[in-house]
């Protein structure tokens, strides 16, 4: 039997020139990650650190390998712990300031051990927090999709008020924002973020009257390392930490009690926020663009709202129309929402009846045009053929009984708009036997906006008793 003939050896070069790839791609890989990276040896010997650990920590590179951190860095650094406890550690947000820099990191370390459980090399990686609540920012859906071309309309006031709104995004004043529920006040915020020098920067939108009283600071400012019970033990960023570099849009900002009023009140002029249950002051910058549905001065006049605040946000003040003051938007209003769920739904209704928008004229909207987008999805959803189906037409009037089929309300003294307010929001609760948030679907508002109205009106939600 022949003797089996041994292997050829390996293209010596050949295999070089594949090592030398591999490790070029390697470095690249390393140096182009959106992170700082490093690799230490025992001792907290820098073996070696990327273009981005570099720039965050502002190190020479060149001077930086072969040597220790601490005789690199003017602070202390949590990876040296690493080899003596063998434990590492993801995502620790680290609030760095020296005399040279200040930096806010998340900052994770991975021990390499050997088979004796011996650490070998501690692979580090860190990388902004701005950063990083830009993407979570974009994966929660927290960002501006509107702009001013967003906006429909050509009544004067609308114009009026684009005008200022489109002036005002270029600057980096605080931006007020007054107009009753429904007439686009967020959409109008989205839009000055879009047309300002922040348009890449978060947009971070807060209703005030959403958040529940005894979590308004830490959601706002954040909150440090165990600063009550439950409280996360690494502590949490607040929502102006979050709009660093962009836009924080505070709605119904009138619903802020005082002692928060006072604090929102010192991070405008100081441009730091301390969180709950710390003393160090972190850095802000953010612009802030408020929005109330309810009569500042008047709540200032009452000492319900501060006058320091007030002054504060009202920089600039944009006034937005209700829709009763915009007739001539009207059906323009209606045939694009008609457009827009038609085509959502993919039905053939195409049409506003005459009678149908008779009626869209007639009536006073108090939910602005919020209710006016809920009428027309209503009705295209209940509609068939190529027209909006009459009978389907229902409209709250302030006197609580609805207009129906293109019917105009009686020509009635209404009496002051609060007062027409106020009972139309009684008559829709009485109509749903005080069901909050079928009440707030009729008025074509939002829930936490209707609670907010029932405690400035003096509503009680006095539930009827069973039968």
């Amino acid at each position: 039997m022949p003797a089996k003939k041994p292997a050829a050896p390996p293209d010596e070069p050949a295999l070089l020139e594949r090592q030398r790839q591999l490790i070029e791609e390697l470095q690249t890989l390393v140096n182009h990650v959106p992170y700082g990276l490093m690799v230490l040896e025992p001792g907290g010997v820098v073996r070696h650190l990327n273009a981005e650990a570099a720039r965050q920590l502002r190190l020479p590179r060149h001077l930086a390998q072969g040597r220790t951190l601490g005789s690199l860095l003017d602070f202390d650094t949590m990876v040296e712990q690493v080899f003596l406890t063998g434990e590492g550690y993801t995502d620790r947000e680290r609030i760095i300031s020296t005399p040279r820099f200040q930096l806010h990191v998340l900052d994770s370390a991975v021990p390499v051990k050997a088979a004796d459980g011996r650490v070998l090399s501690v692979v580090n990686t860190f990388r902004e927090i701005q950063g990083a609540h830009r993407l979570a920012d974009r994966l929660a859906g927290s960002h501006a999709r509107h702009t001013f071309g967003s906006v429909l309309g050509r009544s004067p006031a609308l114009l009026a008020a684009l005008a200022t709104a489109r002036k005002a995004a270029h600057g980096g004043a605080n931006i007020l924002l007054s107009g009753e529920s429904g007439t686009g006040k967020e959409v109008f915020a989205q839009a000055i973020h879009n047309e300002s020098p922040r348009r890449d920067g978060p947009f971070i939108a807060v209703n005030c009257a959403a958040l529940p009283r005894d979590l308004i600071e830490s959601e706002l400012f954040g909150y440090a390392p165990g600063a009550f019970t439950g409280a996360q033990r690494e502590g949490r960023p607040g929502k102006f930490e979050a709009a660093q570099g962009g836009t924080i849009f505070l709605d119904e900002v009138s619903e802020l009690p005082l002692d928060v009023q006072a604090k929102l009140l010192r991070v405008l002029q100081e441009r730091e926020v301390v969180r709950l249950g710390s003393t160090r002051a972190i850095a802000v910058d953010a612009r802030v663009v408020t929005a109330s549905n309810r009569d500042l001065r008047a709540l200032v006049e009452r000492q319900e709202f501060r006058a320091d605040l007030y002054y504060r946000c009202h920089v600039i003040g944009v006034t937005l129309p209700p829709l009763r003051e915009r007739p001539a938007d009207i059906a323009l209003l209606a045939q694009h929402f008609l457009e827009r769920y038609a085509a959502a739904l993919g039905k053939p209704v195409r049409q506003i009846p005459a009678e149908v928008l008779a009626a869209l004229l007639h009536h006073p909207w108090p939910g602005n045009v919020r209710e006016l987008e809920n009428t027309l999805e209503r009705m295209v959803n209940l509609s068939e053929g190529d027209a909006l189906d009459a009978s389907l037409l229902s409209l709250a009037s302030p006197g609580g009984s609805p207009a129906q089929d293109g019917e105009a309300p009686p020509a009635t003294h209404m009496g002051s708009l609060k007062d027409a307010e106020r009972q139309a929001i009684v008559q829709a609760l009485r109509a749903h036997r005080f069901n909050v948030t079928r009440a707030a679907q009729t008025l074509g508002i939002a829930k936490p906006t209707l609670y907010a109205k029932l405690r400035m009106h003096g509503i009680a939600l006095e539930r009827p008793l069973a039968r």
